[in-house]
């Protein structure tokens, strides 16, 4: 009976021996090499069907040896196997060929379920057959889906410094108050943080402070008395999770006094009423203005500042930030593929030219008004590669 053969390439012996185990009970026969360039060799003498490699080593890389890999055999299936996962690499190993992608730490069911899709056997999962149809996005798939916990996108010292921020404050209890034009993604930093926080398994909520007036907005965060008809509360729904509060700046004297009363009480009373409750939610706020400047004119009060601000947050619009905008249109289209096509962005691509052009318009609407470009211009291509005329007529001009 022929074996399939898996090449296990990693530049620490146990994390080969690690997979060896795990794959040691079926027919597989596992060869394992840690050094990326003899790994060559192997493939050219051994032609196993499953390339396994990390991503992160010494002299080739998991994307250069995944590329040589496919030079030598085509036909090659490469998985990528990486600690570092996040939606940007996923999308970089898609389009160079990669079959799937696997985050350590996993398990070895894991394991033996990529390595199974990737010879194209059944995996023995009730699921398989909704998900047969595009075994090679599962991986890049399951990234999109969990993308708040993947982090943020883009190679700019401004990213680098909110991800660093993100990273600091994201197992704390810390309010953070998040600053930043329209657009540039107030509220995904939100979820980020509360993704990666002790409360994740609790609600993230988010609460429109602009447009909504003064009582109505009492009784949603703070509910009634059963004698006013006993609407339960907001805070009371959130208990243990996150409450995010969008344009806070927007919220009137009265309502700010309340609120900042209630974190520093941890307690809230009903709308109209006399009654408390405990409070056990963590509180994030956005806003589209320098709430410090406010404070200065009187038109924000100090005491709430001082106490969703512990660790205020600044975003850069996009156009600060250009060196970004290549990863972000890969990345918004790698999750309109996925969740339209179920396709890995390998083709349709987008054209050099189309990333210059990119690069070179201001951005007003910042990260979102990007991801609104991207899905338009991937629908007009349909599939193709997306080229300018793809693009709106304002980026054209």
């Amino acid at each position: 009976m022929v074996t399939d053969k898996i090449l296990i390439v990693d530049d620490e012996p146990d994390a080969i021996e690690n997979c060896r185990r795990m794959l040691r009970r079926h027919r597989y026969e596992c060869v394992g090499e840690a050094d990326s360039h003899r790994a060559l060799a192997a493939i050219q003498r051994e032609r196993p069907q499953v390339l396994l490699t990390d991503l992160r080593m010494p002299g080739l890389d998991g994307i250069e040896l995944l590329k040589a890999a496919k030079r030598i055999d085509p036909g090659i299936r490469v998985v990528l196997v990486t600690a570092y996962a996040s939606i940007q690499t996923a999308v970089a190993s898609m389009r160079h060929g990669a079959f799937d992608y696997l985050a350590k730490p996993f398990t070895g069911q894991e394991l033996r379920t990529v390595v199974q899709r990737a010879l194209g056997e059944s995996t023995g999962d009730s699921r398989e057959g909704e998900e047969s149809a595009i075994p090679p996005t599962k991986g890049l798939a399951l990234l999109v889906r969990s993308s708040y916990e993947g982090g943020l996108i883009g190679h700019s010292a401004a990213t680098q410094a909110v991800r660093e921020v993100i990273e600091r404050v994201r197992g704390t209890e810390a309010a953070v108050l998040i600053s930043g034009e329209i657009g540039t993604g107030k509220e995904y930093v939100a979820r980020m943080i509360h993704a990666g926080s002790a409360r994740r398994s609790k609600p993230f909520v988010p609460v429109d402070c602009l447009g909504c007036d003064e009582a109505a907005m009492d009784i949603q965060l703070f509910g009634t008395e059963p004698s006013a008809g006993s609407q339960p509360s907001l805070l009371e729904s959130v208990q243990g999770g996150t409450l995010f509060l969008r344009e806070v700046n927007a919220l009137s004297p009265r309502l700010q006094a309340k609120i900042a009363r209630t974190m520093k009480e941890r307690r809230g009373r009903r709308a109209g009423g006399t009654q408390s409750f405990d409070v056990d939610v963590r509180m994030l706020a956005g806003s589209t203005q320098d709430v410090q400047r406010l404070c200065a004119r009187g038109e924000f009060r100090e005491d709430l500042y001082s106490s969703l601000s512990v660790v205020p947050l600044a975003l850069r619009p996009l156009r600060e930030r250009v060196e970004d905008i290549d990863a972000l249109a890969e990345w918004f289209l790698a999750a309109f593929l996925a969740r339209t096509y179920g396709l890995p962005p390998v083709r349709p691509d987008i054209m050099p030219r189309t990333y210059r052009r990119l690069r070179r318009y201001a951005w007003p609407g910042n990260v979102r008004e990007l991801r609104q470009v991207v899905e338009l211009a991937a629908m007009l291509a349909e599939r193709a590669p997306i080229d300018l005329i793809h693009l709106p007529d304002r980026l054209r001009a």
